[in-house]
């Protein structure tokens, strides 16, 4: 199923759905343990525990539609579903077999950080790929983040990853969750399109020695200028947290350490802002080989 094929559909075939559907109850009741179940997927734990997360709004919804993401089912508030083309996403989704949910407005407030919830939802599968089956391509480049803090930032990292064409991100140790809902909200839609790989320091560390990837790592004490940056490739830019920036064990793994030079008294940028900046520069040498 793709967008153009929700267009397709007959208005007069959508139009009586649409009625026969806004005849069905709503979940009202903050105990309702259909909504406890959407609602536990707000946690890590809940997350961890079924392997599925949240998306909300039209724009994730179509994204996953596109880009084929299991999607388990559908949840909405019928009072607030206005779009027609949010209204038809959840008709064709409906239409086929995916399960629906209609919640009231304030069960569905709160399954949203958006200041202007648009009424469409999903529940979506996680997707991982095995590190063993990461091949990378002579001329690709990847990206590996260990132990980001912040979601808000992780989602804007994938959201970048997208644009510049990495090939898949590696997210060393358990801190890293991109499924978190700021994370899925900061992404855009562009975690659909990428391959995510879980995996620890050790697991990347033989992936990179076996795969033949230059790694690049980013800090501020590194001795090498951005610029100054002859890739070879294969490629992976290796990024750490805010906080503690990366571990000794992944330094010791690098095989360029660069910095991005500043002025001021700052010592450091947000890691989005600086992975962005490192991104665009891997992605524009490899726009020249």
């Amino acid at each position: 199923m793709n967008c153009n094929q929700i267009h397709e559909w007959p208005r007069s075939t959508y139009r009586s759905e649409i009625m026969h559907e806004e005849k069905h109850a709503l979940v009202s009741h903050p105990r309702d343990p259909r909504f406890l179940a959407l609602r536990s997927l707000q946690t890590p734990q809940g997350r961890f525990r079924t392997g599925l997360y949240l998306i909300e709004g039209i724009r994730h919804v179509a994204r996953a539609i596109e880009h084929h993401a299991p999607i388990q089912s559908l949840f909405i508030d019928p009072s607030i579903l206005s779009n027609p083309f949010g209204r038809k996403l959840a008709h064709r989704l409906r239409k086929s077999g995916i399960p629906s949910l209609q919640l009231s407005r304030p069960l569905y407030r709160e399954l949203t950080l958006a200041a202007a919830p648009q009424g469409i939802g999903a529940v979506v599968r996680q997707h991982w790929t095995p590190i063993a089956s990461i091949r990378p391509e002579r001329n690709s480049f990847w990206l590996a983040v260990e132990s980001i803090d912040s979601p808000g930032n992780l989602g804007t990292i994938i959201r970048t990853a997208e644009a510049t064409g990495v090939a898949g991100i590696l997210l060393i140790g358990t801190d890293a969750d991109p499924f978190d809902p700021a994370a899925v909200r900061a992404s855009m839609g562009s975690l659909f399109s990428q391959r995510l790989v879980k995996c620890t320091a050790r697991e990347f560390t033989d992936w990179a020695r076996s795969s033949g990837a230059s790694v690049i790592a980013s800090s501020p004490t590194g001795l090498l200028d951005y610029r100054a940056l002859r890739c070879r490739w294969p490629a992976v830019l290796l990024m750490g947290s805010e906080k503690h920036g990366l571990s000794e064990h992944l330094m010791e793994t690098s095989d360029f350490t660069v910095r991005l030079p500043m002025l001021g008294s700052c010592d450091s940028i947000n890691v989005a802002v600086a992975t962005g900046v490192l991104l665009y520069e891997i992605f524009n040498q490899r726009r020249g080989l």
